[in-house]
């Protein structure tokens, strides 16, 4: 049985705002690659057994947020609809007196499928909105928005 290979593409970006009692509000919009500490091309490699990305994507701005987002994914098995990618992970909101704070404002896993993208066909998106509960604060807020392909390893063996 040949070793099933597919490529996971694409990025993460979070949007968010540190809003400010005094003065302007700071926002962040920044985008990452996947895999831009392992393979460094936007790409990881995904086989038919579990496969985690284990780096800690951490975004931070405005001298008080910050999110991290860990994901994971793995090769579902070809029935029904066959190479699709699992996907799941959690992102966390921080907000305090620093980007490096302890104060977990908010955290939501998130799950969801990624099916074979064929050439031309646009990502697959996935939003995970996040905020600050609190009555101080509460107008600081980040999204992570997941933009992903799911291709055919040419080397499939």
């Amino acid at each position: 049985m040949p070793l099933t290979l597919r490529t996971l593409k694409g990025s993460v970006k979070v949007d968010g705002k540190d809003a400010e009692d005094i003065g302007s509000d700071e926002f962040i919009h920044e985008t990452r690659l996947i895999g831009e500490t392992g393979m460094g091309e936007g790409r990881v490699l995904i086989e038919n057994q579990d496969t985690l990305i284990p780096e800690v994507r951490t975004f931070k701005w405005g001298g008080e947020c910050r999110v991290e987002v860990d994901m994971h994914a793995r090769l579902l098995p070809k029935v029904p609809t066959g190479q699709t990618i699992h996907v799941w992970g959690e992102a966390r909101f921080y907000e305090g007196d620093s980007e490096d704070t302890d104060e977990l404002e908010d955290r939501r896993g998130f799950a969801f499928d990624v099916p074979r993208t064929p050439g031309g066909s646009p990502p697959i998106t996935f939003p995970v909105p996040l905020k600050n509960p609190a009555l101080i604060g509460a107008d600081d807020w980040a999204q992570v928005n997941f933009a992903l392909f799911n291709e055919r390893e040419p080397e499939d063996i």
